[in-house]
């Protein structure tokens, strides 16, 4: 279990779920090193396997052993994984598969027979669950169109975010003087450095907004991507004093208190966490309006500023508006501290409680 938005947000739903009388244990392929934050009342099972195909019949085992009453997956390769896994079982337990990603652009990165074969797994076992929700309307609405039938229960549930933590978290000091000291106005982007992210559109907006304005990027985060961000900096030596890439840290939130902005240009979400989390630490937002829920995060530009996907022009004036003007940074702050109640933890939770209960 690596440790991004998804799963924070689901180690906070295990923690609520504790905290209201349940007993919790939370399943994993391999045991992480890097759970953040979850009650040691919590069990966590690792199934001790690299793959989630490779985990059915361990899972379906562990079901029969522990005989729990509700099983809740998240996301697509472990939501067909829990259905079939429960079949399989001796116990009969009642399935709730969470959808996190807009499942229709998520598949487009695959090649045309994996994608017709983990389409045809969806439609297969998704209408086998008890019950589904999305995390953003959007993310319904695309399982409702393309992957269910009209019978099928879809409602919608955001994510949690744990407000109480994070603010503690981001008190940790930053030793780095390029951050901590800096003069300079700080664009930060916080994830996982990967295609649905679109890393380069990031950088060619970054270079227009520098080229008129003195700042710095900072990156938090890694994956196939790097070498992109790597090659950038190379390729335009005038800016690699400006753009820093410190790789994954297990406490990000230290970072946002030395930004002025933060930069998100996504192909493709689900409900992006870091947005909510952002919108907790009071740093303005500037992300595209891409399938899933970032318009609904951000209220449609309400408590954070939005532009078309790869529009780099608009991307960089809406993130200089920002760093020019301490009036759109301000009311974008208070239009956060409002928005930031639709996530908070507990009512989250007993939304998902009235629904088992049901």
């Amino acid at each position: 279990m690596n440790i991004g938005g998804g799963e924070r947000s689901f180690l906070t739903l295990s923690n609520q779920l504790l905290e209201k009388g349940n007993n919790v244990s939370i399943i994993t392929l391999n045991q992480s090193k890097n759970l953040l934050n979850y009650d040691n009342k919590i069990e966590i099972i690792s199934l001790k396997t690299s793959r989630s195909v490779l985990s059915l019949f361990k899972l379906s085992k562990m079901l029969s052993q522990k005989k729990p009453d509700v099983l809740i997956s998240a996301q697509y390769y472990a939501n067909i994984i829990a259905v079939f896994s429960s079949i399989f079982s001796k116990h009969k337990v009642k399935v709730i598969l969470s959808e996190r990603l807009h499942l229709s652009s998520t598949l487009k990165q695959y090649n045309f027979l994996k994608k017709l074969i983990l389409k045809l797994l969806i439609k297969l076992t998704y209408p086998n669950s008890d019950l589904i929700y999305g995390n953003s309307e959007s993310v319904c609405q695309d399982l409702r169109e393309n992957y269910v039938n009209k019978s099928t229960k879809i409602i919608k549930i955001f994510n949690p975010s744990s407000l109480k933590n994070i603010l503690k978290l981001s008190k940790e000091k930053v030793d780095d003087t390029w951050i901590s000291k800096s003069s300079t106005p700080i664009i930060l982007y916080v994830g996982r450095l990967s295609f649905q992210k679109d890393i380069p559109t990031m950088l060619k907006t970054y270079k227009i907004i520098a080229n008129e304005f003195d700042s710095k990027l900072l990156i938090v985060g890694d994956g196939p991507q790097r070498k992109l961000i790597e090659e950038f900096k190379l390729n335009n030596p005038k800016l690699e004093k400006q753009i820093k890439l410190i790789g994954y840290s297990e406490n990000p939130y230290k970072f946002f208190k030395y930004s002025k902005v933060f930069l998100l240009t996504s192909l493709y979400e689900g409900l992006p966490n870091v947005l909510i989390e952002s919108q907790i630490l009071s740093t303005p937002i500037v992300a595209t309006d891409c399938p899933g829920g970032t318009a609904e995060v951000l209220e449609n530009g309400k408590s954070g500023l939005l532009a078309n996907i790869k529009d780099t022009k608009k991307l960089s004036e809406k993130t200089l508006s920002i760093l020019k003007n301490e009036n759109v940074s301000n009311q974008l702050k208070k239009n956060m501290n409002l928005s930031i109640k639709r996530f908070d933890p507990s009512i989250v939770t007993e939304h998902l409680i009235s629904e088992l209960k049901k």
